[in-house]
């Protein structure tokens, strides 16, 4: 008798999940909830750009009483009027002032003055209510300060979901950024908003990925690409959605109001909101993950046999022991055995340069948008759009090709095009390479949270996509400033996002494969992904080496 027949098949959790199906009334309702916070997260990543928005505004003229008078600053290259100078009048004008006459030659066009002050046309930003007229500086430390607060809240998040839970982790960041942003409409000048720019998203900016972690852990992996489609979708609606409201309401502090309300209400989902069981195994409480289980099976209505639940209960109590087993064979706790880990490093710092490249590249050409001409508003938004083709790709492409390979040719592609924009002329095909570079950046960073989270072990999933996520903020700190560098050469800025991408799309390629693989539980589930990378790639050299014995005996045997 064959004893392979005899051999019960192993069962796991993506196997309970596979019999539950990805879209029953329990998963949806669950997605509902998750998908709201990521809508709003998405409002939170945009409204920056506008609360700090450029307006119009010109020199105060004491001289003149009509302070739409041309002829009172010099015009710029691009034909507008100066800003930030204005002609000087002549001393002896100074009895026309007196009658309140102005006219062109009261004022010496050789010479030019700073502004003492300024007149505003349009109040719907900051730069108006605090005076913020010719400071750019003041401008884009808003989103510098804004991105910079990811480098607290990142690991914040991550700590809090690894310890206490995915559902606490969600609930403190959605309720953090409702409180400091609604703080944040009330302020009384540019020093008090700024510091609640920084703290907002300093202990709620983690959201994004509390909320992917736990719909990730939810669903089985051919449900996993199209669970980030959705993220990225709500997301892409979240920034649509605060352009519009920035556009129609034409007021930063009502904007404010209007999308940080709602976040506190996601202080109920303690009680409305399901824990990940994959946590819950994770930290020995079986009997609650099983629970978690059992209740979608019933919910959607399906059947799972009961030995399945005392199987995945047995497997993750022996991965537990086993992790105990091996914490007291080496003395080292769990974390201590990840960070000695040489490939955990690696896939650190490989996750995090791919991140920071991300980060730049996706934000650095959504601000520079803004700076484009034409209308500030639909240019965002146009660019915003573009990303909605580019998670369909997504979609499509992932569990076909292959995550490494479809992340790799994305990267490269970014890199090849915003290299090039700069050699193109203005026009259409100008705004066409614009855009390709949105779509296949977009396209990169959002299959990298696919990717990364798969390559990092359950218990230490949240915490280790944190510390990429955070070192990639670096990207997204950056980003506000490279406007800036367009006055050095306007082109530099899409030049460094070019170089950033097509090393990231090298990069790439040193991770292992994990289409179609089960999530990795445990640091030597992580290990046997490289084990699995290595015997591939020596079974393909393997092969080729065949091919080429092969053509060599042929071709001995077309000579003889």
């Amino acid at each position: 008798m064959d004893p392979e027949k005899n051999k019960v098949k192993e069962v796991s959790v993506d196997d309970i999940l596979q019999i539950l199906g990805p879209f029953g009334k329990f998963n949806v309702w669950n997605y509902l909830l998750i998908l709201f916070p990521v809508l709003l997260a998405g409002m939170y990543s945009s409204v920056y750009n506008f609360e700090a928005m450029d307006l119009r505004y010109r020199c105060a003229v004491p001289e003149c009483q009509d302070q739409e008078a041309n002829f009172t600053a010099p015009y710029l290259a691009d034909g507008t009027l100066a800003k930030c100078v204005r002609f000087a009048p002549f001393t002896n004008s100074t009895e026309h002032v007196a009658n309140d006459t102005c006219s062109p030659h009261y004022f010496d066009t050789s010479t030019e003055v700073k502004c003492d002050s300024y007149i505003y046309f349009e109040e719907h930003s900051i730069v108006k209510e605090f005076n913020l007229g010719c400071q750019d500086w003041k401008r884009s430390l808003v989103g510098t300060i804004h991105n910079a607060g990811f480098f607290i809240s990142i690991p914040l998040t991550g700590l809090i979901s690894d310890k206490y839970g995915r559902r606490l982790a969600l609930v403190f960041a959605s309720v953090a950024n409702g409180v400091f942003g609604v703080i944040r409409a009330f302020s009384l000048n540019y020093e008090m908003f700024i510091v609640l720019e920084f703290l907002e998203p300093a202990l709620g900016g983690g959201v994004y990925t509390a909320c992917f972690v736990l719909a990730l852990e939810l669903v089985g992996p051919k449900g996993r690409v199209f669970i980030s489609l959705l993220f990225n979708t709500m997301f892409i609606l979240g920034g649509v959605t605060v352009t519009l409201l920035s556009w129609w309401l034409q007021s930063w502090r009502y904007l404010l109001l209007i999308i940080y309300t709602p976040a506190i209400l996601v202080f109920f989902y303690l009680w409305s909101l399901t824990e990940s069981f994959r946590w819950l195994f994770s930290k020995g409480r079986y009997e609650e993950g099983i629970n978690v289980l059992s209740k979608c099976e019933k919910i959607n209505n399906v059947t799972v046999p009961k030995d399945h639940y005392a199987q995945v209960e047995k497997e993750a109590m022996k991965q537990r022991d086993a992790r105990k087993r091996e914490v007291v064979a080496t003395n080292r706790s769990t974390f201590k055995q990840l960070l000695m880990s040489p490939m955990i490093w690696k896939r650190l710092f490989t996750c995090s340069f791919l991140w920071t490249t991300s980060t730049l590249v996706y934000y650095g050409l959504s601000i520079n948008a803004i700076e484009l001409s034409g209308n500030s508003y639909l240019n965002y938004i146009v660019v915003l759009v573009i990303e909605a083709p580019a998670n369909v790709c997504k979609l499509v492409c992932l569990d076909r090709f292959g995550r490494k390979r479809v992340i790799a040719i994305a990267y490269l592609l970014t890199g090849a095009i915003l290299i090039n924009y700069g050699f193109i002329p203005g026009g259409n095909w100008s705004t066409a390479f614009y855009l390709g570079g949105k779509f296949f950046i977009t396209l990169a960073y959002n299959s990298l949270y696919i990717f990364a989270a798969e390559v990092f072990p359950t218990n230490y999933r949240t915490t280790l996509l944190a510390i990429c996520s955070t070192v990639g903020r670096i990207g997204s700190a950056v980003a506000p400033q490279t406007p800036l560098l367009s006055k050095f050469y306007e082109f530099l800025p899409t030049l460094l996002f070019g170089v950033m991408s097509a090393m990231s799309g090298f990069l790439v390629l040193t991770l292992p494969e994990t289409n179609n693989q089960k999530l990795p539980d445990s640091l030597k589930d992580a290990q046997d992904q490289d084990r699995k990378r290595q015997t591939d790639e020596s079974q393909r050299e393997g092969d080729f080496d065949e091919i080429k014995r092969d053509h060599r005996d042929g071709e001995k045997r077309t000579s003889l």
